[in-house]
């Protein structure tokens, strides 16, 4: 791996145990915030994301944080289309207030969860922020962030408010849901701006376009799991936090520009379907498990003639024989016996912050909307009614 640097401030980090380094500027605009700042590294990993650095590298330089208290690390997975070149020539010629940039080639795509992880492994700042390469920092978007962070000591995650950067005045996420059946979708998307939450507010996880981690709170619970690669990675990180007695929040007057489209690649359903059992079989109780299977054979049967009709199922036919792997249950067995040991929260308790029904506008569908929400609602009504544990 090789890193290079380039920056415009020399921050010395915390310890990784709480301490920080040398106090920064103190023009740090948030009324009643601690001194000193709380340090923060930025991660960015990039995969053949050529196209929208400009606009990453743009929002980069309007952040309001002060410059050495935080630190940008580019993780380039091995891109094909020159991303990495085109950070290496910003990094000679660095524009004007650009923040501190560190550039890592780990040589191969690792994918989103082991790229991000490979700074958060080390970092030995306060808070990581994992920002999407397709998305680009408002003003005050970490400044709120870590404001929020600070004013709530028990939240492991704070998530900024998403709008599309196609058009800032609908939203990408107020804030993800989880579906009892461990789907994982948008909250409030394309909804107005103006219909946004105006004060922080709690919810299931963070996305991972736009989220700031407690390093505290990942050295106790781990960082995202490497095995999920790609999709739901975010989903199980903060279930996970929310086992362990941490909440997730979003921070809606850090706002966060993103160039979000639902992908209709085929390739991603073989990700999200082995992730989604995978997260279900992890995290939950053997009970709830157990009370929760009736409702995942149906929803499998459904998901099985979705792939049928929307050409994947060569995708979820790979997905399930996945499970049919020794290793897979060794996998599984194992991270079941970690999430064991940090249970603080119930799954009584759990249920309470998750949804029935899929309300997300580009898998809506009549049959959706009539039958099958209506269904989910009942089952999750009985559910809720029987977990005790």
């Amino acid at each position: 791996m090789n890193d290079r640097e380039q920056g415009t401030g020399n921050r010395e980090p915390g310890t990784g145990n709480g301490e920080r380094g040398t106090p920064p500027c103190s023009n740090f605009p948030v009324s009643g915030f601690r001194f000193p700042v709380p340090v923060v590294d930025v991660i960015v990993v990039t995969w053949n994301a050529r196209p929208y650095l400009e606009e990453l590298v743009r929002g980069l330089c309007v952040v309001d944080y002060p410059r050495d208290a935080f630190t940008v690390h580019i993780v380039d997975n091995a891109s094909s289309d020159g991303s990495a070149d085109y950070v290496k020539s910003v990094l000679a010629n660095p524009p004007e207030n650009l923040p501190k940039v560190v550039l890592h080639e780990p040589g191969s795509n690792t994918g989103f969860a082991a790229g991000n992880n490979l700074v958060m492994r080390t970092s030995t700042a306060d808070y990581c922020y994992l920002l999407n390469h397709d998305a680009a920092f408002e003003e005050g978007s970490l400044r709120e962030a870590v404001a929020v962070a600070e004013a709530h000591p028990n939240a492991g995650s704070v998530q900024s408010l998403l709008v599309l950067m196609q058009d800032p005045t609908t939203i990408n996420s107020t804030g993800n849901d989880i579906h009892f059946a461990a789907f994982g979708y948008c909250r409030g998307y394309k909804q107005p701006v103006s219909e946004a939450p105006g004060d922080v507010q709690p919810i299931a996880y963070a996305s991972g376009a736009g989220v700031l981690y407690r390093n505290s709170v990942l050295r106790e619970v781990g960082l995202l799991d490497e095995t999920l690669f790609a999709y739901h990675e975010d989903l199980d990180l903060g279930w996970r936090m929310m086992i362990a007695g941490h909440d997730n929040l979003l921070a809606p007057k850090s706002t966060l520009r993103h160039r979000y489209e639902f992908s209709r690649s085929v390739k991603k359903w073989y990700w999200m379907e082995r992730n989604r059992w995978a997260v279900f079989l992890m995290n939950y109780r053997l009970g709830t498990i157990i009370l929760t299977l009736p409702a995942m054979f149906v929803i499998e049967i459904a998901t099985w003639l979705f792939a049928i009709k929307g050409g994947w199922i060569k995708e979820k036919g790979r997905a399930t024989a996945w499970f049919f792997k020794p290793s897979t249950w060794r996998y599984i067995v194992s991270t079941r016996r970690k999430t064991r040991s940090l249970r603080k929260r119930s799954d009584r308790e759990i249920l309470k912050r998750f949804v029935s029904a899929i309300a997300y506008q580009d898998v809506e569908s009549p049959f959706m909307r009539k039958v099958a929400n209506p269904l989910m609602e009942t089952y999750f009504a009985v559910l809720k009614f029987i977990v005790v544990w």
